[in-house]
């Protein structure tokens, strides 16, 4: 009996010592603002795998049980939502490809409260010989509707879901600017369709679960942490196609064929003040493969959050990302993305090796009060020594606002 006495003390005595040394071991975070991971970061990142693997389970159990139901949620998914009673209320739709002769299109909408949008174009067709085109008020986004319009529609700008999950129209009618010239403007219509070619990717209910439990772990949990992922939480999905069409530039007529990733995003709010980076990929592989993937800094959520997958041509199935060892503060932190890089990660049982060149890199700031900078990247990449091309997205706290040299007062 003497000896399990004495056993039990000397067991609980280092159950104390290792929890005291777990307890202790919190490292400043990196630059002040990267997390790094504290002595119960493997306890934590089982625990939130547990629970992100049992809702996994209960959504696609709904899924199923509802499955005769679908065709209607998807039309209630795709269409312009009502916006939140909160100030920073959003519903956005984005667009953004690339074709493998060298033509580019990234244009967007963000329906805002007051008839705001947060709208932009950038267009890039190569046989023209004009070089990059953008939108006139670029680097401003503070688009606005005549009248409060359930519609993705702004100054010309106009995206507009013709089947759930199926087709959009992209269309615009109006002047744009040359980026390296702004003082030349050119007359631009745009007439072309976007039609899937992937599954949609829902990031609520498809990511990855161990991938999400390790940048949730890297956080102190707190009550207040989880009130703010509730409070900061939107629905947001993406799907891979092609945009076909027809651009017209000062009369003359060119056929396009783009690649290009579609993401729509709701919620309650976004505060683009409380965000400090990101940086996110999207391309298309030579042999039919698409992807999206990178890193975001929202440090009142996640300061180390992974996010992405691959569409497999091949398999015809999406694969969300398992790690990613891109690092936000290793690139870009003094508010210059790199031009040339390179990183892995992995997806589906495979790595990949990513080479990114810059081709352009323009920037624009929005919304009405220029609360965050977003630098829009025209990239080629090399994805495991095939071809690749796209863009890159990476975002930057404004914190100067209009303060910037490049505002103008427009």
């Amino acid at each position: 009996m003497a000896y399990l006495v004495e056993a039990c003390v000397i067991f609980l005595s280092i159950l104390i010592i290792i929890t005291f040394r777990l307890a202790n071991k919190n490292p400043p975070p990196i630059l002040n603002i990267y997390q790094r991971p504290n002595g119960f970061f493997w306890l934590k990142c089982v625990f939130i795998f547990l629970i992100l693997t049992a809702q996994k389970i209960v959504f696609k159990t709904k899924r199923i049980l509802k499955k005769h139901k679908e065709s209607r949620t998807l039309a209630d998914l795709e269409r312009p939502q009502k916006l939140s009673s909160q100030p920073k209320a959003i519903d956005a739709v984005y667009f953004n490809g690339a074709s493998k002769t060298g033509d580019y299109l990234v244009v967007g909408t963000a329906r805002r409260k007051n008839q705001l949008v947060d709208g932009f174009l950038y267009l890039l067709i190569k046989d023209s010989g004009l070089g990059l085109l953008e939108t006139p008020k670029l680097p401003g986004t503070a688009l606005h509707q005549p009248q409060d319009l359930e519609k993705y529609e702004a100054e010309g700008i106009a995206l507009t879901p013709e089947a759930p999950m199926k087709k959009w129209k992209i269309l615009y009618d109006g002047k744009m600017k040359r980026h390296k010239n702004r003082n030349e403007i050119v007359n631009v219509k745009i007439e072309a369709e976007w039609n899937a070619v992937s599954p949609h990717f829902n990031f609520d209910s498809d990511m990855d679960a161990w991938a999400m439990a390790k940048s949730m772990s890297y956080e102190k949990f707190s009550r207040e942490y989880f009130e703010n992922l509730k409070a900061n939480h939107q629905t947001h999905y993406e799907q891979h196609g092609d945009v076909t069409g027809v651009v017209t530039i000062n009369g003359k007529k060119y056929n396009v064929d783009i690649n290009a990733v579609r993401d729509h995003s709701f919620g309650l709010q976004r505060e683009w003040r409380n965000f400090h980076r990101y940086g996110l990929h999207f391309f298309a592989a030579e042999n039919g493969d698409r992807f999206n993937v990178g890193k975001i800094c929202l440090p009142i959520s996640f300061s180390r959050l992974t996010i992405g997958y691959v569409y497999s041509a091949k398999d015809k199935k999406m694969y969300p990302v398992k790690w990613c060892d891109l690092e936000l503060y290793q690139h870009g932190e003094d508010g210059n993305p790199p031009l040339n890089y390179s990183f892995s990660f992995s997806a589906g049982g495979k790595i990949y090796r990513i080479q990114v060149n810059v081709l352009y890199s323009p920037h624009f700031y929005i919304s009405k009060d220029w609360e965050s900078k977003v630098v829009e990247r025209l990239c080629t990449f090399e994805v495991n020594g095939l071809k690749g091309w796209g863009a890159a997205e990476w975002q930057y706290r404004n914190v100067d606002e209009k303060n910037v040299p490049d505002y103008d007062g427009s």
